[in-house]
This record gives C-alpha cells, sequence and structure tokens, in this order.
C-alpha cells in the first residue's frame, strides 16, 4: 500500500468512526475510542481481505466493502465492551428519581 492509500484510509475510517460517536454519543474519551478501533479495524479488515484474496468494491488498492464490515464489528464490538457511559444519556426514569 502507498502512502496516499494509507491516508485515504486513515480519513475513511476516521470518519466511520466519528459518524459512529454521533449516533451512539459521549464523551471526548468515547469519541476518541470509537476513532481508534475504526483505524483499527478498518486496517485489519484490509489484511484480512488480502489474505483470502476477497476483493470486492475496491477503490484503488483498497477493499471498501471487507474494510468496512470490519469496522462496523469493531465499532460495535468496542461499544459493548466498553459499556455504558458513566455520564451519558438519563432515561426518564433516572430523572425523575434525580427530582424526588
Amino acid at each position: 500500500m502507498s502512502i496516499p492509500t494509507i491516508f485515504f484510509g486513515s480519513v475513511i475510517a476516521a470518519m466511520c468512526g466519528l459518524l459512529f460517536h454521533v449516533f451512539r454519543g459521549g464523551r471526548l474519551s468515547r469519541m476518541t475510542l470509537y476513532v481508534a478501533t475504526a483505524w483499527v479495524s478498518f486496517f485489519a479488515g484490509q489484511l484480512v481481505s488480502e489474505w483470502i484474496h476477497w476483493r470486492v468494491l475496491r477503490f484503488g488498492s483498497l477493499n471498501l466493502l471487507p474494510n468496512l464490515i470490519a469496522t462496523g464489528i469493531g465499532l460495535f464490538s468496542a461499544e459493548v465492551l466498553a459499556g455504558p457511559d458513566k455520564e451519558g444519556k438519563q432515561t426518564r426514569r433516572s430523572r425523575k428519581q434525580k427530582r424526588k
């Protein structure tokens, strides 16, 4: 892979992580977790797809479909493994309990 390909892949992975953060929410630490996870899983997907010769939706030397699938799996796994956010979203029940 060339340097421009690595840069382009890093931008796509970072955008996936940031988009996931927009939908799932959280603090700055969660955003950092999502972007780092997206980078690692994106390029892990590239390595695995090259290893098994799965070349689908190619853009240059990037296999976008396997990379995006791996990124999605990695992001959802990070969400589950990180657990609930300490100061995350409040439910109606927790707001009512705080009022009492």
